[in-house]
C-alpha cells in the first residue's frame, strides 16, 4: 500500500483489519486515505503511523513476535500525533462528546465510553474483586449491552455483585450480563486479553480457540466460556 504512495491514516480501529479465507490481511474504511505523489516528509509521518497502528495490534495478539526495532517504533510518536494528543484531539472529544453527545467508539457507543469505565472503577474498589473487564456486544433490547468479567477468588456471589454495582451506577448504566470467573485471560505482560473476553460477549466462541497460546489459557478460558451468561444453551469447550 505505501509503495503505491497511499498511507490509511486509520489503522489504529480493530475493525479496518480483516482476514481473508487465503490467510491474508485485508484493509477496509478508506475514508481517511491519502495518494501522496511523492514520498515527501508528510507521506513519511502518515506511513509511519501506519506502521505503528498495525504493531499496537502485533502487541495485543502476538506480543512475542515484536522484534526490538519494533518496540522502539511503538515507544515512539510522531511530532504531530504527540501535539494531537496533547491539544487537538482534546477539543476534539470536548466538541463531539461533550456538546454534540457524539462518540466513534463503533460498536460500544457512549455505554462504552460513559458507563464502563465507572464499572470497573466501582468493581475494583470492592475488596473482594482482584480485576475487572466490562466490553460490549450488540444487544437486541438496549442497542449496546455490556459485559462484565469479575476476576475474584473469594465467596462473591453474583447476586452480592449485582446488588453492589446497581447501588452504585444504578439499574440503567448497570451490565446487562456479569459474570464472575477465577482467572481473566493476560497476555504475557500481564494485560487483560479483551479481544478473548469481547469474543464471549458476542457469543463468537469459534473464533477463540486461533487466539490461544497454552493449555493454562486454553483452561482460563474454557471456564469462562461454559460459565457465560449471554446463552440460554451451554457448549462444553
Amino acid at each position: 500500500m505505501h509503495r503505491t504512495g497511499i498511507c490509511h491514516n486509520d489503522l489504529a480501529k480493530e475493525q479496518n483489519w480483516l482476514q481473508g479465507t487465503d490467510g491474508r490481511a485485508y484493509l477496509t474504511d478508506f475514508q481517511l486515505a491519502v495518494r501522496f505523489s511523492r514520498r515527501s516528509r508528510l507521506f513519511r509521518i502518515a506511513a509511519y503511523e501506519d506502521l505503528r497502528h498495525l504493531l499496537k495490534h502485533k502487541r495485543s495478539y502476538a506480543p512475542e513476535a515484536l522484534t526490538a526495532a519494533e518496540r522502539r517504533v511503538l515507544a515512539r510518536r510522531s511530532v504531530p500525533t504527540r501535539l494531537w494528543m496533547a491539544t487537538g484531539k482534546r477539543v476534539y472529544y470536548w466538541i463531539t462528546r461533550g456538546i454534540i453527545g457524539f462518540t466513534d467508539r463503533e460498536g460500544g457507543g457512549r455505554r462504552l465510553v460513559d458507563d464502563a469505565p465507572m464499572i470497573a472503577a466501582r468493581f475494583r474498589a470492592h475488596p473482594q474483586v482482584r480485576d475487572v473487564a466490562v466490553v460490549a456486544f450488540p444487544d437486541r433490547h438496549a442497542g449496546t449491552g455490556l459485559y462484565a468479567f469479575l476476576e475474584t477468588g473469594s465467596t462473591l456471589g453474583e447476586k452480592a455483585a449485582r446488588d453492589f454495582i446497581v447501588a452504585a451506577v444504578g439499574k440503567v448504566k448497570a451490565p446487562e450480563h456479569l459474570q464472575l470467573v477465577a482467572a481473566l485471560p493476560r497476555s504475557e505482560v500481564g494485560t487483560v486479553r479483551a479481544e478473548i473476553l469481547q469474543l464471549v460477549a458476542m457469543n463468537q466462541i469459534d473464533l477463540i480457540e486461533p487466539l490461544l497460546r497454552s493449555d493454562a489459557e486454553r483452561r482460563v478460558v474454557g471456564e469462562i466460556i461454559n460459565g457465560r451468561q449471554n446463552l440460554r444453551d451451554r457448549f462444553a469447550f
